[in-house]
């Protein structure tokens, strides 16, 4: 009767750490997307503020290509 038990237990056992498995991949596939700014938004301040004289005409050109990807 303890082999019986053990066997369950052992059975048991197995079928929790298959469901944490599970249900660990779930949480990670539904883990929220981290939201990028719009980069039409980002170009438009970076120009809004080589107008405004705080970014040269370089450092516009830099932080662009950094937004782009580039």
């Amino acid at each position: 009767m303890m082999l019986g038990g053990v066997g369950f237990q052992a059975g048991l056992d197995a079928a929790r750490r298959k469901q944490a498995q599970r249900e660990a991949v779930v949480h990670a596939s539904q883990a929220p997307a981290v939201p990028r700014p719009d980069l039409v938004e980002q170009l438009k301040g970076l120009k809004a503020l080589q107008d405004d004289g705080v970014l040269t005409p370089e450092e516009f050109r830099i932080a662009k290509r950094k937004v782009l990807g580039g």
